[in-house]
């Protein structure tokens, strides 16, 4: 229940007390989704002894009107503002005595509330107060303070330019020197007469952003002014890629275009995708949530280790992600605002809004796709939630049927009306052009080469090298690291106890131990499998669904379907790097701050996805800096998240998102830390031994920690984003 008042304002003016009360729900479903549909309310709020004070918006931000407390119990959030009560002193009616509201409908078709005043008096509560700003400006984020804390980190990130970088580096810089050397048709053919492995094996679209860095007027400026030598552009066999090093030029070059290019593509993502979830009202109950999740965004440290030290480009592709999704969520926040509106112009300008977001969504995703085949396993996400939310449109029918009056003896007329789905041709078409020619067309200009077959069979080769093995030399925390860890496991027990099995059991058992390693088909299979019950089943079902039915919130949804198929990706696929938990904890920022329920997760998945991560920066120099940027980042994180969903009973504060499960955690991780860095190198070492285990030990105790949270990914997007009654 939340409780506002107004007034007066003026002689003749008199107060305004408005009560909203939404239905409850259970605790677990907590968060504060309702906050829109108080907004949708108050932008409604006209009238003429008002209007010479100011619009409502402006009365309402100078904090004119006094926002009361609301109920700890969590409200559903309705697609129409039909559950606000309010009760009159002067005007009272039968129905006011329980409680029950009236409102008063425009001429307009709005819903206006005016000159109403609670019987019953104040709210009173003990809980926290909804701050006014944040009613009237759900995001505390403005693009001033998204500047500022750009050029904080950008100082700071700069700062790492002499650190470690690795054989990445080399890999990026031999790109550049291909597409600026290299004819277009050998691209995907040239490995420098097989003196190199760093052959090109991303899509066209990456190729031709390497062309664009190394052909453009600002390189060739460099190069011209000696502001950047030749030989960092040269293509050069592995065994002269560092003999000489590359000179700090090339260095600093390469360094910059992370920062000037990806981290701005990042930023105006994470700025985009924040500024997105305010309008759904999803950004939890302060006003530095907004802000947090900026910050949070721009400031991991995964991001930082893997871009600016290890050396990569995984912050551009994930702020164009962040780009997709946020129109997709535009295009969801648009649809909740349709469905409020009575009026029929209004309701259908907003709808052709929503379908350009979603339109720009797809041909996002589409150029993303086209840059890195990582992404692929978002595919069906996008194609069937698209299919089901685009690509039909509401038909309302009529139905008439007699009905026979018992006591008249007459027949009369009952009409009745139902919302059918039509599937809309016209709006396919659209989507799946625009969706092709952006995912196509990079491949154009290989497509009109003598050899177009072959051209795209050497593509995919690059693009998927199943040669390389299930696992990387590094395994990644997911289910096959937990597969091969077992497989060790009953492979050294085989071994040590020849005598307590019989010749038989052995045998059978030396057939199937070590297990055997899943072929990619197997592999393909148990991924759709897993994409399945979000990527496809549930992505089909909510874009339909919310259409017609009062869904919690579709933009949410897929945020939350996003977050599980990067973790099934991340789990189950083939080949699998460590950084591809980015993917997961990228868009899970954005949900952070809505429950305690998603901070909880999210924390946990930083914990073991990010320490996951820290074995890429392996020397002695940089154990000092990942050890800080990770602990200070998740204090910073858990501190944060901790203040927003605050719980405050009888004045006490207490804990509500880590558990003594996670305080745990923090500990076997830093033990982890500890033997990883420090003691395996003072002891084990030296003598040659066990130099696996402290991989073995990262990746396995991961991979148990990322499996319980990309099982509870599927729980909470199933019951924390998708609230409806199950039939």
């Amino acid at each position: 229940m939340i409780y506002f008042s107004m007034g007066p304002l003026g002689a003749d003016s008199e107060e305004l007390h408005i009560q909203l009360t939404l239905p409850p729900m259970k605790p677990r479903f907590r968060d504060f989704s309702y906050i829109s549909d108080i907004n949708s309310c108050l932008y409604r709020i006209k009238s003429s002894s008002w209007a010479k004070f100011g619009t409502v918006d402006e009365l309402l931000t100078r904090g004119i009107c006094g926002v009361g407390a609301f109920e700890e119990a969590p409200a559903r959030r309705s697609a129409t503002p039909q559950g606000l009560e309010a009760r009159s002193n002067g005007e009272k009616s039968r129905a006011d005595d329980d409680g029950t509201a009236q409102m008063v409908k425009l001429d307009d078709g709005e819903m206006m509330m005016t000159n109403w005043r609670p019987a019953g008096g104040p709210v009173v509560s003990n809980t926290p107060i909804v701050n006014t700003f944040f009613l009237t400006s759900p995001s505390s984020l403005s693009p001033k303070s998204a500047l500022l804390t750009f050029l904080i980190l950008t100082c700071v990130k700069w700062l790492l330019v002499p650190s470690y970088r690795s054989t990445d580096f080399d890999v990026h810089r031999n790109w550049l020197a291909l597409t600026r050397h290299v004819d277009l048709s050998n691209w995907y053919f040239d490995d420098i007469n097989g003196t190199t492995v760093h052959t090109l094996d991303y899509p066209p679209l990456f190729a031709f952003f390497e062309y664009a860095l190394g052909n453009n007027p600002v390189t060739s400026r460099m190069l011209d002014n000696g502001w950047l030598d030749e030989r960092c552009l040269e293509s050069l066999p592995d065994s002269l890629c560092n003999d000489p090093p590359p000179s700090d030029e090339c260095v600093k070059f390469q360094r910059g275009t992370v920062i000037f290019v990806g981290d701005v593509i990042f930023f105006v993502g994470s700025y985009l995708a924040t500024k997105a979830m305010s309008t759904l009202g999803e950004d939890g109950c302060e006003r530095a949530s907004s802000y947090f999740t900026f910050v949070s965004l721009v400031s991991n440290p995964g991001l930082i280790m893997l871009d600016h030290v290890h050396f990569q480009y995984n912050g551009m592709l994930l702020g164009v992600l962040l780009i997709s999704i946020s129109c997709m969520v535009r295009g969801a926040a648009e649809a909740s605002s349709s469905s409020s509106s009575s009026s029929s112009s209004s309701s259908s300008l907003q709808t052709t809004d929503r379908r350009r977001w979603e339109l720009l969504s797809a041909a996002t995703f589409a150029g993303l796709l086209a840059m890195k085949h990582l992404y692929l396993t978002l595919a069906p996400l996008y194609l069937f939630y698209l299919l089901g939310r685009h690509c039909f449109v509401v038909v309302t029918v009529e139905d008439t049927r007699d009905v026979n009056n018992s006591n008249d003896n007459y027949k009369s007329d009952e009409r009745t009306t139902s919302e059918l789905l039509r599937f809309s041709w016209s709006r396919l078409l659209p989507l799946a052009g625009v969706s092709l020619l952006c995912f196509s067309g990079p491949f154009v200009p290989f497509l009109i080469q003598l050899n177009p077959g072959g051209q795209m069979r050497q593509i995919l080769k690059r693009l998927f090298p199943f040669g390389r093995g299930l696992v990387h030399d590094y395994w990644a925390a997911n289910v096959w690291a937990l597969y091969l860890f077992v497989s060790k496991i009953a492979t050294l027990v085989l071994r040590k106890a020849p005598m307590i099995m019989s010749g038989s059991i052995r045998g059978c058992l030396e057939y199937v131990i070590p297990f055997p390693e899943p072929p990619p088909r197997l592999i393909a299979l148990l991924l759709l499998i897993g994409l399945w019950p979000s990527g496809i089943n549930m992505a089909w079902k909510v874009g339909r669904w919310s259409l017609t039915k009062p869904l919690c919130n579709p933009g949410k949804f897929f945020i939350h379907a996003t977050v599980f198929c990067s973790m099934s990706s991340f789990m189950l696929g083939y080949h699998v790097h460590e950084k591809a938990i980015m993917t997961a904890i990228v868009p899970m920022t954005l949900l952070a701050s809505n429950t305690r329920h998603m901070a909880r997760l999210f924390i946990r998945t930083c914990m073991f996805g990010l320490f996951g991560i820290l074995p890429l920066l392996f020397r002695a120099e940089e154990l000092l800096f990942k050890a800080t940027l990770y602990i200070g980042w998740m204090c910073g994180v858990i501190f944060a998240l901790e203040t927003i969903h605050l719980d405050n009973v009888g004045g006490n504060r207490r804990r509500t998102v880590l558990t003594t499960v996670d305080i745990a955690s923090f500990v076997i991780l830093a033990c982890a830390l500890i033997f990883m860095d420090i003691v395996h190198p003072l002891i084990f070492v030296p003598s040659g031994m066990l130099e696996f285990l402290p991989l073995l030990i990262t990746s396995v105790v991961c991979a148990v920690g990322l499996v319980w949270c990309w099982l509870e990914s599927y729980r909470l997007m199933i019951f924390g984003s998708v609230r409806i009654a199950w039939r």
